[in-house]
């Protein structure tokens, strides 16, 4: 986890990610569960798709006033996609880029409204909370939130054999030490100490420095 590259592409937040992972409710933050996983998508929802899609190479070369105008320009259009799921995720971004946080809070809310298990999307709204500096017991009180609908996840038995499970569960402690639990950082610090996977021990270490030391 970085310190989520931007504040305005919420896709890249890998505390979102690592959540979505480790659940069977989450898998991803745009897939409903009740829709399959593989859906086709129709020649104009992929026109829809494609343009926007070509506006991203404005943020590689860095010029973001464009790719901001360019995010507000094709809105409209991808606000008429018929894919759900499509629809949403994109909205998600645009808004975020534009810096449009009320609007960003008020689709989350829909989100959490119709998938109340999904702990990706409560911590996208904590996320979204502490970009916009709201109240500090506000934000404390979404992690803790979060934490709650994500250790729900995590005790549930299908998912204990999910390949990501162990990312699910540092992103539990993390959770409950934004969410106004400070006992959990020791946990964070032990948690990575136990862990054996090389790779999953830096990433931990990343993460510990930007969201704990920082």
């Amino acid at each position: 986890m970085k310190k989520y590259v931007t504040p305005f592409i919420i896709i890249t937040m890998a505390l979102t990610s690592a959540c979505s992972n480790a659940t069977d409710s989450a898998k991803n933050v745009e897939k409903a569960s009740s829709e399959p996983v593989v859906k086709a998508i129709s020649a104009e929802d992929q026109k829809i798709i494609d343009k926007y899609e070509s506006y991203f190479k404005y943020y590689r070369e860095g010029n973001f006033e464009e790719f901001q105008n360019k995010m507000k320009e094709v809105l409209p259009e991808v606000s008429k996609i018929s894919d759900k799921n499509k629809r949403e995720f994109m909205q998600m971004n645009i808004y975020m880029t534009l810096q449009d946080y009320d609007e960003a809070l008020a689709l989350n809310a829909k989100q959490i409204k119709e998938h109340p298990d999904n702990p990706a999307l409560y911590i996208s709204k904590c996320q979204i909370l502490k970009i916009q500096e709201k109240d500090t017991h506000l934000i404390t009180q979404c992690f803790d939130d979060a934490a709650f609908i994500l250790k729900a996840q995590l005790d549930k038995p299908e998912n204990k054999a999910d390949p990501e499970y162990k990312q699910g569960e540092f992103t539990y402690l993390l959770a409950k030490y934004k969410g106004g639990h400070p006992e959990y950082k020791e946990k964070m610090q032990k948690y990575i100490a136990d862990t054996k996977d090389e790779n999953l021990k830096a990433s931990f270490t990343t993460i510990y420095d930007v969201e704990v030391e920082n």
